[in-house]
């Protein structure tokens, strides 16, 4: 195998990663609004996708190259999702609906240390009781799992949110982080 081979596909796959881990946070801001930094983040991406495009589509014939340029895709877009959940806060609201066990739902998601909004509605069966808690994305499956062990048949509905100001949010210990 020649080292030159091997160097070039090299870089492509790591020019594939950084672009695709770069396409990955670009999209999340695009999401939340984020109007700067997502186009500067796209000049980035275009440069690193130009190189490396360019130095496959040169010899469709080197397996290598090709083969570099899949893979750095996919553990780019792999690593990419990773950094954004490490990065980049997102915090989900939690709406949950229960005809009997809400007020309960409401303590029980308060005893584990998140907020909880209680209100009541009339569904299609008679009065029913709603609860909304704001979480971190990454406590929103602890928070349905406080949900489930209370009222297994709540309905639950997760919705992703662009921003939040002010509320009540768990202080978190250091050997919770």
């Amino acid at each position: 195998m020649d080292p030159d081979t091997l160097l070039t596909a090299g870089g492509i796959f790591l020019l594939r990663v950084v672009g695709n881990m770069i396409t990955t946070v670009r999209l999340v801001l695009i999401v939340r609004g984020q109007k700067l930094p997502s186009a500067g983040l796209a000049v980035i991406e275009t440069l690193i996708f130009a190189v490396a495009l360019g130095s496959v589509v040169s010899n469709l014939n080197n397996i290598w190259n090709l083969g570099a340029y899949s893979v750095g895709f996919a553990v780019g877009g792999y690593l990419g999702m990773t950094l954004e959940q490490r990065l980049i806060q997102r915090f989900v609201s939690v709406h949950v609906i229960s005809p009997h066990h809400s007020h309960d739902i409401a303590v029980a998601i308060r005893q584990a240390g998140f907020g909880a909004t209680e209100s009541y509605g009339q569904g299609a069966e008679g009065q029913v009781g709603a609860v909304t808690a704001v979480a971190k994305h990454r406590d929103v499956s602890r928070v349905v799992r406080v949900v489930q062990t209370v009222d297994p048949k709540a309905f639950v509905m997760l919705e992703e949110l662009r921003g939040i100001s002010q509320g009540y949010f768990r202080r978190l210990n250091r050997h919770e982080r």
